[in-house]
Protein backbone atom coordinates (compact mmCIF):
# COMPACT_ATOMS: atom_id res chain seq x y z
CA UNK A 1 0.00 0.00 0.00
CA UNK A 2 1.71 3.37 -1.13
CA UNK A 3 1.67 6.59 1.24
CA UNK A 4 -0.31 8.90 -1.61
CA UNK A 5 -2.53 6.57 -3.87
CA UNK A 6 -1.70 6.75 -7.95
CA UNK A 7 -5.50 8.10 -8.90
CA UNK A 8 -4.62 11.13 -5.99
CA UNK A 9 -0.99 11.84 -8.01
CA UNK A 10 -2.83 11.98 -11.52
CA UNK A 11 -4.82 14.54 -10.72
CA UNK A 12 -4.20 18.24 -12.51
CA UNK A 13 -3.65 21.24 -10.12
CA UNK A 14 -1.28 21.90 -7.65
CA UNK A 15 -0.28 18.90 -5.40
CA UNK A 16 -0.81 19.74 -1.58
CA UNK A 17 0.15 16.53 0.60
CA UNK A 18 -2.25 16.26 3.68
CA UNK A 19 -0.41 14.44 6.45
CA UNK A 20 -2.62 13.37 9.60
CA UNK A 21 -2.37 13.99 13.12
CA UNK A 22 -1.62 11.63 15.63
CA UNK A 23 -4.28 8.95 16.25
CA UNK A 24 -5.82 9.84 12.92
CA UNK A 25 -5.46 8.81 9.09
CA UNK A 26 -6.02 10.51 5.60
CA UNK A 27 -9.80 9.76 5.59
CA UNK A 28 -10.49 13.19 6.72
CA UNK A 29 -8.74 14.86 3.70
CA UNK A 30 -11.02 13.08 1.55
CA UNK A 31 -14.05 16.05 2.48
CA UNK A 32 -11.10 18.17 1.64
CA UNK A 33 -10.62 17.03 -1.74
CA UNK A 34 -14.27 17.80 -2.80
CA UNK A 35 -14.38 21.16 -1.06
CA UNK A 36 -11.11 22.31 -2.06
CA UNK A 37 -10.67 25.31 -4.31
CA UNK A 38 -10.01 24.88 -8.34
CA UNK A 39 -6.35 24.33 -8.95
CA UNK A 40 -5.35 22.61 -6.09
CA UNK A 41 -5.09 18.77 -6.01
CA UNK A 42 -5.23 17.65 -2.18
CA UNK A 43 -3.44 14.75 -2.05
CA UNK A 44 -3.81 12.55 1.06
CA UNK A 45 -1.42 10.62 2.87
CA UNK A 46 -1.59 7.59 4.41
CA UNK A 47 0.79 6.52 7.04
CA UNK A 48 1.08 2.59 8.12
CA UNK A 49 -0.77 1.27 11.01
CA UNK A 50 -4.14 2.98 10.35
CA UNK A 51 -6.71 2.72 8.08
CA UNK A 52 -6.36 0.08 4.74
CA UNK A 53 -2.42 0.24 6.09
CA UNK A 54 -3.75 -1.42 9.38
CA UNK A 55 -2.01 -4.83 9.19
CA UNK A 56 1.58 -2.73 8.38
CA UNK A 57 3.56 -2.16 11.68
CA UNK A 58 3.42 1.87 12.35
CA UNK A 59 6.57 3.73 12.07
CA UNK A 60 7.65 5.11 15.39
CA UNK A 61 10.07 8.29 14.96
CA UNK A 62 9.71 11.18 12.21
CA UNK A 63 12.95 10.10 11.07
CA UNK A 64 11.46 6.77 9.46
CA UNK A 65 8.53 8.60 8.30
CA UNK A 66 10.29 11.06 6.19
CA UNK A 67 12.66 8.23 4.98
CA UNK A 68 9.82 6.14 3.60
CA UNK A 69 8.25 9.44 2.17
CA UNK A 70 11.36 10.22 0.44
CA UNK A 71 11.98 6.73 -0.94
CA UNK A 72 8.41 6.11 -2.09
CA UNK A 73 7.49 9.81 -3.57
CA UNK A 74 11.04 11.67 -4.51
CA UNK A 75 10.74 11.26 -8.16
CA UNK A 76 6.64 12.65 -8.08
CA UNK A 77 7.88 16.40 -6.60
CA UNK A 78 8.77 17.82 -9.94
CA UNK A 79 5.33 19.47 -9.79
CA UNK A 80 4.35 22.39 -7.95
CA UNK A 81 3.45 21.18 -4.62
CA UNK A 82 2.66 22.53 -0.50
CA UNK A 83 2.48 20.35 2.25
CA UNK A 84 -0.20 20.59 5.03
CA UNK A 85 0.84 18.90 8.54
CA UNK A 86 -1.22 19.25 11.56
CA UNK A 87 -0.32 18.42 15.11
CA UNK A 88 2.23 15.66 14.99
CA UNK A 89 2.62 15.57 11.40
CA UNK A 90 3.48 19.15 11.41
CA UNK A 91 6.56 17.77 12.54
CA UNK A 92 6.83 15.42 10.00
CA UNK A 93 5.95 17.99 7.47
CA UNK A 94 8.27 20.55 8.26
CA UNK A 95 11.00 17.22 8.53
CA UNK A 96 10.05 16.56 5.09
CA UNK A 97 10.20 19.92 3.38
CA UNK A 98 14.10 19.95 5.38
CA UNK A 99 14.97 16.92 3.59
CA UNK A 100 13.43 17.90 0.51
CA UNK A 101 16.33 20.88 0.49
CA UNK A 102 19.15 18.73 1.65
CA UNK A 103 18.78 16.09 -1.25
CA UNK A 104 18.76 19.59 -3.43
CA UNK A 105 15.62 18.28 -4.59
CA UNK A 106 12.75 20.82 -5.90
CA UNK A 107 11.01 22.80 -2.66
CA UNK A 108 7.40 23.03 -1.46
CA UNK A 109 5.52 26.31 -2.72
CA UNK A 110 4.55 26.73 1.15
CA UNK A 111 5.08 24.22 4.07
CA UNK A 112 1.16 24.40 6.12
CA UNK A 113 2.19 23.86 9.55
CA UNK A 114 -1.38 23.59 12.05
CA UNK A 115 -2.17 23.01 15.31
CA UNK A 116 1.88 22.44 16.64
CA UNK A 117 4.15 25.26 18.20
CA UNK A 118 7.37 25.87 16.03
CA UNK A 119 9.89 22.55 15.75
CA UNK A 120 12.69 23.86 17.84
CA UNK A 121 9.96 24.71 20.76
CA UNK A 122 10.46 21.94 23.48
CA UNK A 123 6.89 19.81 23.96
CA UNK A 124 5.83 20.00 27.53
CA UNK A 125 4.94 16.33 27.56
CA UNK A 126 7.52 13.07 26.60
CA UNK A 127 5.90 10.53 28.92
CA UNK A 128 2.25 10.01 28.14
CA UNK A 129 3.53 6.66 24.94
CA UNK A 130 4.63 5.28 28.05
CA UNK A 131 1.33 5.68 30.27
CA UNK A 132 -1.54 2.59 30.80
CA UNK A 133 -4.18 3.55 28.06
CA UNK A 134 -6.85 5.11 30.56
CA UNK A 135 -4.04 7.68 31.82
CA UNK A 136 -2.93 8.31 28.75
CA UNK A 137 -6.48 8.94 26.69
CA UNK A 138 -7.33 11.25 29.84
CA UNK A 139 -4.23 13.35 29.80
CA UNK A 140 -4.59 13.95 26.03
CA UNK A 141 -8.39 14.78 26.69
CA UNK A 142 -6.97 17.40 28.90
CA UNK A 143 -4.13 19.09 26.36
CA UNK A 144 -5.70 18.48 23.28
CA UNK A 145 -9.55 17.90 23.39
CA UNK A 146 -11.54 14.34 22.49
CA UNK A 147 -13.39 12.26 24.41
CA UNK A 148 -11.18 9.41 26.26
CA UNK A 149 -14.74 8.13 27.68
CA UNK A 150 -15.85 7.14 23.94
CA UNK A 151 -12.63 5.20 23.77
CA UNK A 152 -12.06 3.49 26.93
CA UNK A 153 -16.12 2.52 26.38
CA UNK A 154 -16.04 0.69 23.54
CA UNK A 155 -13.93 -2.49 23.19
CA UNK A 156 -13.38 -2.09 19.59
CA UNK A 157 -12.75 1.45 19.32
CA UNK A 158 -9.65 0.55 21.42
CA UNK A 159 -8.38 -2.32 20.30
CA UNK A 160 -8.33 -0.18 16.84
CA UNK A 161 -7.51 3.50 18.03
CA UNK A 162 -5.04 3.03 21.26
CA UNK A 163 -2.14 0.89 19.30
CA UNK A 164 -1.95 4.29 16.64
CA UNK A 165 -2.46 7.14 19.19
CA UNK A 166 0.43 5.01 21.42
CA UNK A 167 2.45 4.84 18.02
CA UNK A 168 1.74 8.50 17.13
CA UNK A 169 2.41 10.05 20.69
CA UNK A 170 6.01 8.03 20.41
CA UNK A 171 6.80 9.94 17.05
CA UNK A 172 5.90 12.94 18.25
CA UNK A 173 7.17 13.00 22.03
CA UNK A 174 11.03 11.13 21.10
CA UNK A 175 11.26 13.79 18.12
CA UNK A 176 14.27 16.04 18.57
CA UNK A 177 15.12 19.35 16.48
CA UNK A 178 18.65 19.69 14.91
CA UNK A 179 19.60 23.02 13.65
CA UNK A 180 20.27 23.35 10.22
CA UNK A 181 19.66 25.21 7.13
CA UNK A 182 16.62 27.62 7.00
CA UNK A 183 13.56 26.54 4.55
CA UNK A 184 13.68 28.81 1.80
CA UNK A 185 10.06 28.61 0.76
CA UNK A 186 6.88 30.25 2.44
CA UNK A 187 5.27 28.89 5.86
CA UNK A 188 1.89 29.52 7.11
CA UNK A 189 1.38 28.15 10.82
CA UNK A 190 -2.13 28.03 11.78
CA UNK A 191 -3.85 27.18 15.10
CA UNK A 192 -7.76 27.32 16.44
CA UNK A 193 -8.54 30.18 18.62
CA UNK A 194 -9.86 27.98 21.41
CA UNK A 195 -6.50 25.64 21.08
CA UNK A 196 -4.90 25.52 24.61
CA UNK A 197 -2.27 23.65 23.43
CA UNK A 198 -0.68 26.33 21.21
CA UNK A 199 0.89 29.77 22.69
CA UNK A 200 0.65 32.59 20.13
CA UNK A 201 4.62 32.64 20.76
CA UNK A 202 5.13 29.13 19.92
CA UNK A 203 3.31 29.69 16.70
CA UNK A 204 5.09 33.08 15.73
CA UNK A 205 8.30 31.01 16.39
CA UNK A 206 7.71 28.70 13.65
CA UNK A 207 8.94 32.22 11.18
CA UNK A 208 12.11 30.95 12.31
CA UNK A 209 12.49 28.15 10.56
CA UNK A 210 12.82 29.75 6.97
CA UNK A 211 14.00 32.59 5.05
CA UNK A 212 10.39 33.05 2.73
CA UNK A 213 7.55 34.73 4.05
CA UNK A 214 5.35 33.87 6.84
CA UNK A 215 1.83 34.10 7.76
CA UNK A 216 0.51 33.61 11.15
CA UNK A 217 -3.12 33.05 11.88
CA UNK A 218 -5.74 31.25 14.47
CA UNK A 219 -8.97 30.48 13.15
CA UNK A 220 -12.23 29.89 14.95
CA UNK A 221 -12.47 26.19 16.78
CA UNK A 222 -10.24 24.02 19.02
CA UNK A 223 -7.11 22.00 18.23
CA UNK A 224 -9.44 20.40 15.66
CA UNK A 225 -10.25 23.27 13.41
CA UNK A 226 -9.51 22.32 10.28
CA UNK A 227 -12.52 19.78 10.12
CA UNK A 228 -14.64 22.01 11.75
CA UNK A 229 -16.32 24.63 10.87
CA UNK A 230 -13.38 26.65 9.71
CA UNK A 231 -12.30 24.42 6.89
CA UNK A 232 -13.88 26.08 4.19
CA UNK A 233 -12.13 29.22 5.24
CA UNK A 234 -9.10 27.11 6.03
CA UNK A 235 -8.74 25.86 2.50
CA UNK A 236 -9.53 28.95 0.89
CA UNK A 237 -6.46 30.65 2.81
CA UNK A 238 -4.37 27.87 0.72
CA UNK A 239 -5.58 28.69 -2.19
CA UNK A 240 -4.44 32.61 -1.05
CA UNK A 241 -1.18 31.79 -0.47
CA UNK A 242 -0.23 29.64 -3.07
CA UNK A 243 -1.38 31.87 -5.79
CA UNK A 244 0.40 34.54 -4.20
CA UNK A 245 3.47 32.11 -4.06
CA UNK A 246 3.23 31.05 -8.01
Amino acid sequence: MRFVSERDLAEPGLRLFCLPHAGSGAAGFYRWKRAAPAGIAVCPVMLPGREARLAEPALLSADEIVSALMTELRGQMTRPYAIFGHSMSALIAFEWARAMGREGLHGAEVLFVSGREAAQRELGHRELHKMEDEAMLVALEAKYGGDANAVLGDAEMREVFLPIVRADLTVVETYKFVAGEKLKCKVGAFAGVGDKSVTDEGLAAWGEVTSGDFRVRRFAGDHFFHFGAAQGELLETFATELNSSA
